[in-house]
């Protein structure tokens, strides 16, 4: 396994990985819940992949001249008429180049990531391509060493820091993130409003949002509504609340170096989180309730719940539910705590094949694809032309003109634009690049620990089981470091 060593900022705040296993952490100001800031602090970075965001657009000063008629290859489990729309508008820019959309790479997330490492074997990975997990790709040898083009690119210098310095592996960077997409609550405004319960402000703070759960699951209970659809199944508060009381904090109080399960704070969480769902205010639908309001409805869909924690790529419900079932969402930036509000992001990645031919050429179409200025201006009008009325994914580079476009995508849904307003913020989780993060889940519901069963049932604690993961987490973490 290879030695690898990561550099990473959270949020605004600057966590360096060095060879010797240091954190600098720079103090920022964060936005407060009584009056968010609205700008975005300055952040110093002490590693050798340093970037600055900066408040123009910048072009490359290097002009790419073609020598050859060449042929790319790219995938990802996208919208595929907009992948062909920006091809197309890519070849043209580039007339040397062909682009070949692979469809045959199915699926999305793992499933996707496990064709392409079928693809590998065969000896046909599409020259640039979406990843879910950027360390399986990194340890299955699929990825290239771009470093050279970002490096060389003025246009990174534009990507926000605490994305730019993710998926930096040993001091070479193999992957380019594409989007940021935003984790925030959606809030079925009709039903408040059939209750008789005022909406939160935007910049309400978690006390609050568990003040209303609790509420609507009062006012509700003889209509099987429930207060909240929680994060894939399972509340979240844990690796989201932590990081809303103290600004130095990432995602499930990741620090840059180490995770912090033991950490009052998180053990608070996680006990918030077990209380909600002893409450029965988090969905958790009986037979007899489902066999009542119907077994074959979706309760969410169908407006028997009051929130719903999820992420920006699930806002096509807000016209889907308007249109078939009368229901009205809004989509309320993330609860902030003692120290801001600080949203959390989700990450996605897309890289360079290690089977490339042509790495330069391949670098360009996957910068056109994800962070670059041209191919967000595509998009964007292809959105227009198309009719499009949202937008579900947004940069990750401070690119003025770009992010005052996508204000024409964001009017419809109420809150959106004030999540947007607070992505300098953002502290993004590491599901996607970290090494080692994917491993400790798959250890936590292993047959031999069955942590979540003995959980549900009581027969352990987080004041108990903190210590055993944080214990596991770091030693993953730091076997992964050490190679």
């Amino acid at each position: 396994m290879k030695k690898i060593l990561i550099f990473m900022v959270l949020g605004l705040v600057s966590l360096v990985l060095v060879a010797c296993g240091e954190v600098t952490l720079p103090t920022t100001d964060a936005p407060t819940t009584e009056a968010p800031t609205t700008a975005a602090p300055t952040t110093s970075l002490l590693t050798t992949q340093a970037t600055t965001s900066g408040t123009d657009s910048t072009q490359s000063t290097t002009e790419y001249i073609p020598t050859e008629e060449i042929v790319l290859s790219y995938a990802d489990w996208g919208d595929a008429e907009l992948n062909q729309i920006l091809i197309d508008a890519f070849e043209a820019k580039y007339p040397n180049i062909e682009v070949e959309l692979r469809l045959d790479i199915t699926g999305s997330g793992a499933e996707f990531t496990g064709n392409l490492i079928n693809a590998q074997a065969a000896g046909v990975l599409p020259d640039v391509f979406a990843i879910d997990n950027v360390p399986t790709g990194y340890y299955n040898g699929m990825l290239l060493d771009i470093t050279e083009y970002w490096d060389n690119d003025p246009e990174t210098d534009l990507v926000y820091p605490n994305i730019a310095n993710t998926a930096v592996y040993n001091g070479e960077r193999y992957a380019v993130p594409s989007f940021q997409f935003i984790k925030g609550i959606f809030i079925n405004m009709t039903l408040f409003d059939s209750y008789n319960i005022p909406l939160p402000d935007y910049d309400w703070t978690y006390t609050e949002f568990i003040e209303i759960a609790r509420e609507i699951r009062q006012v509700g209970k003889n209509d099987y509504v429930y207060a909240i659809d929680p994060w894939y199944g399972s509340l979240d508060f844990e690796t989201t609340f932590p990081m809303q009381d103290f600004a130095e904090v990432g995602y499930n109080t990741f620090d840059g170096t180490q995770f912090n399960f033991t950490s009052q704070a998180w053990i608070d969480a996680y006990n918030l989180k077990l209380q909600l769902m002893s409450e029965n205010v988090v969905a958790a639908f009986t037979p007899e309730e489902m066999a009542i309001i119907g077994t074959d409805i979706w309760p969410w869909y169908d407006g028997y719940i009051g929130m719903k924690i999820d992420g920006s790529w699930n806002l096509w419900m807000v016209e889907q539910m308007l249109a078939e079932r009368s229901i009205e969402l809004g989509f309320w930036p993330y609860p902030g705590g003692n120290a801001g509000q600080f949203p959390p992001t989700i990450l996605d990645y897309q890289v360079v094949s290690s089977q490339t031919e042509h790495p330069e050429e391949a670098y360009m179409l996957a910068k056109w694809m994800t962070f670059g200025e041209d191919g967000w201006k595509v998009r964007l009008q292809a959105m227009r032309d198309r009719g499009d009325l949202m937008i579900d994914r947004f940069p990750v580079s401070d690119i003025p003109e770009v992010w005052t476009e996508i204000q024409d995508f964001t009017y419809l849904v109420q809150g959106l634009q004030e999540n947007v307003d607070l992505l300098p913020y953002g502290k993004p989780d590491t599901d996607k690049w970290l090494p080692g993060y994917k491993q400790f889940w798959e250890w936590v519901g292993n047959e031999e620990n069955d942590y979540w069963n003995r959980i549900n049932a009581g027969l352990v604690t987080p004041e108990v089981f903190a210590s055993e993961w944080e214990a596991q987490i770091n030693a993953m973490l730091a076997d992964a470091l050490a190679g």
